[in-house]
């Protein structure tokens, strides 16, 4: 059972990240109460939260699955001023330096939570009424915690998500500058920007054709899965990942042993969607100035593809560029909610509902140490109770 400890830390980094963002989310309003912008969004309260997060998520011990990976690599380099394998130049170049600069390993981690969660916020400065919201769906749909275990492609996504900002905007340059740096980081980024053409039209407006399209899928998963991987086998390939494709039976073995909870998380997740759904056009006639269309294109896109590759951990991951914007969609979803004028009551009992089912699927995630994001140890409290247990033997 875990300590009581990491629940009270994750709730409380949660609160104070909510707390703290809320001066950034209101807005500027004119004589006639109209909107008119959000000039204080940048203020001293996100400049504090981005380096109190950097510091407090990246000065963590061993915590999440991929960490012993990256702390192994970077400690190899540095007894042998070789990078052991194969890695995108970015973070390559990273590691490179601070071994230069003959840095301790906890400022590589530091400066990946710095990237993820400044991207974090340039992403939700063009909607930043939403960002309490967001912040509560980034820890209770666990992002948070996928954040510390596969860091390089979360913040490829929190790149590839101000990328797409940029380009509703017809940034192009900005947005192509943003795409070469996640790049740089992890190149799965390209599958993420490929989807970009599709999200001109709104492709899925009628909402019986859409919980029609997602129980077809659910049901016919592996038929459909087959013909998705045949077609996707030479964007795969570009991407250098298709040895993951060539076995595919080897990696269901992983995922197979690694599934904690799966049936409860689809059950909430199959929930939430049809919900999302029945509230899609609302939500796309409420909020069309932000492009919310594209956005809700790359989402139930992604919630397709999650009933076919929910099975093979690989493939889930490369969804990832998809799927993750489950959270900016139900963020917009909960703010109609509760600043709805018609039919208040039961838009608040849905609400209030899906926040507790929310709630306790992330304590359950605690509970189960999923990823091997609990229990969460610092390291300056690792390395004091280290150098008291040398003094006792001595």
């Amino acid at each position: 059972m875990t300590e009581p400890g990491t629940y009270l830390f994750y709730t409380l980094l949660m609160v104070f990240m909510i707390l703290l963002s809320r001066p950034s989310t209101r807005p500027v309003l004119d004589a006639s109460g109209e909107q008119v912008s959000f000039p204080s969004y940048w203020g001293p309260n996100l400049l504090f939260i981005i380096v109190m997060y950097s510091l407090i998520i990246g000065g963590r011990y061993y915590v999440g699955i991929d960490y012993k990976a990256y702390l192994e690599w970077y400690l190899k380099l540095r007894e042998t001023g070789v990078y052991p394998r194969d890695i995108e130049f970015g973070y390559r170049l990273l590691n490179e330096w601070l071994n230069a600069v003959h840095a301790h390993f906890a400022f590589l981690f530091i400066i990946i939570a710095f990237i993820q969660i400044t991207f974090f916020y340039k992403s939700l400065a063009r909607f930043p009424f939403i960002a309490p919201w967001f912040i509560f769906f980034f820890f209770t749909y666990l992002l948070m915690f996928s954040s510390m275990n596969i860091m390089r492609q979360t913040l490829a996504w929190f790149v590839l998500f101000y990328a797409f900002n940029l380009a509703f905007e017809k940034k192009y340059g900005w947005a192509l500058l943003c795409l070469f740096f996640g790049f740089s980081f992890h190149k799965s980024i390209i599958i993420g920007a490929l989807f970009f053409p599709l999200l001109r039209w709104d492709w899925f407006k009628n909402r019986y054709v859409q919980m029609g399209l997602l129980l077809l899928v659910t049901a016919l998963a592996p038929t459909i899965l087959a013909l998705v991987l045949t077609l996707s086998a030479p964007i795969v390939s570009l991407t250098g990942y298709d040895y993951y494709v060539d076995n595919l039976d080897y990696m269901q073995e992983i995922s197979d042993e690694g599934k904690v909870g799966a049936g409860t998380a689809r059950a909430l997740f199959f929930i939430l969607d049809m919900v999302i759904i029945w509230f899609s056009a609302d939500l796309k006639e409420n909020f069309k100035e932000y492009d919310f269309h594209k956005y809700y294109n790359l989402y139930f896109l992604g919630a397709l593809l999650d009933r076919l590759v929910y099975d093979n951990f690989i493939l889930a991951r490369t969804n990832d560029y998809l799927l993750n914007f489950r959270v900016l969609i139900l963020s917009f979803l909960f703010f109609f909610f509760f600043n709805s004028r018609t039919q208040k009551l039961i838009k608040s009992v849905l609400g209030y509902t899906i926040a507790l089912m929310m709630t306790a699927f992330f304590y359950r995630a605690i509970y189960n140490k999923a990823a091997e994001t609990s229990p969460f140890r610092f390291l300056l409290l690792e390395d004091t109770l280290q150098e008291r247990s040398q003094n006792i033997d001595e």
